[in-house]
């Protein structure tokens, strides 16, 4: 493979003759989940500060507006109380363009008690920290707005992990308990240039 996209805690997108894979499978405290179909899967970790045991949610649906372009991506998100990482498997080595998309969709933009709300949190690619101190509305300049970050990322052993973590910073409890964490709309990743192994 040298490609792989994901329409994080949704259902199959297409986007411009890209089609973005199924990811509405519920996740628990602690879990690994393989895509049957696709060469991809994802591990979620934690529980959620002064949630039940009932309560533990690992996808979102949008409570704010979307008015961006392709918004089908962002209506919905996976989220984890910890840590989320995604992995790519049969991937063929090389360098990766690896595009992460975001929109903080659990805030609000008005004036009430949930515009108080701050998601930080950091992220990690093949183990290197490339983003610390993540804030998706601070990013995009509001929430309920999109916003892609792009990175380059070396492949060497047919598998590339996109990590994210939650580092104890932001609220915890706006607009209700266990509102934080990271946050992931959409991946893709796509080869950029091939690497020639010397043996």
């Amino acid at each position: 493979m040298s490609s792989f996209h994901i329409n994080c805690g949704g259902r199959q997108e297409t986007i411009n003759g890209v089609t973005y894979d199924n990811d509405t499978d519920p996740a628990s405290a602690s879990m690994f989940f393989r895509s049957q179909r696709y060469y991809w899967a994802f591990s979620s970790t934690g529980n959620f500060i002064n949630k039940g045991d009932g309560d533990y949610i690992s996808t979102l649906n949008n409570t704010s507006i979307l008015s961006m372009d392709n918004s089908q991506l962002y209506v919905n998100a996976r989220i984890s109380p910890i840590s989320l990482t995604y992995y790519g498997f049969c991937l063929k080595n090389g360098t990766y363009t690896v595009k992460l998309h975001f929109a903080e969709i659990m805030f609000t933009g008005d004036k009430t008690y949930g515009n108080l709300g701050r998601r930080i949190f950091d992220i990690y690619i093949q183990g290197k920290l490339v983003l610390r101190d993540f804030n998706i509305a601070d990013e995009a300049g509001g929430v309920g707005k999109e916003v892609i970050k792009s990175f380059r990322a070396v492949v060497t052993n047919s598998t590339l992990e996109i990590r994210f973590y939650w580092a104890g910073k932001g609220t915890t409890e706006i607009p209700s308990k266990g509102t934080y964490g990271p946050l992931i709309s959409a991946i893709s990743g796509k080869l950029y240039a091939f690497m020639m192994l010397l043996l």
